[in-house]
């Protein structure tokens, strides 16, 4: 997470994965995301649709749900659970369990 946490803060790209307190629209390239509980927001690049980690939070997104979310694509799973999984795709160590995606190992 420190590591995720200094590339944003030295690049300005990867500022973009970080929560945004206001609201604005989504550069080209990128969707936000309302992630956990308090529906953080956070903006990505649409490049991540394709990784395998990726699509499990979109699989959990629509069994939790559906298709239909009209404020938004949320997802069901902690704030710090998808800071790593961001981190996951973004250093492609594939490095996670994804079982912390389901909830199996805390």
């Amino acid at each position: 997470m420190k590591k995720l946490s200094e590339k944003a803060r030295s690049t300005g790209d990867r500022r973009r994965l970080l929560n945004e307190h206001r609201p604005m629209p989504a550069p080209a390239g990128h969707l936000p995301l309302y992630v956990g509980e308090e529906q953080r927001r956070f903006i990505v690049p649409t490049s991540f649709l394709s990784h395998p980690l990726f699509k499990i939070l979109l699989e959990m997104a629509y069994l939790e749900y559906g298709f239909d979310q009209e404020s938004g694509l949320s997802v069901p799973c902690d704030v710090s659970v998808f800071e790593e999984v961001v981190g996951a795709i973004e250093g492609g160590r594939g490095m996670f369990d994804v079982r912390r995606l389901t909830g199996v190992v805390s």
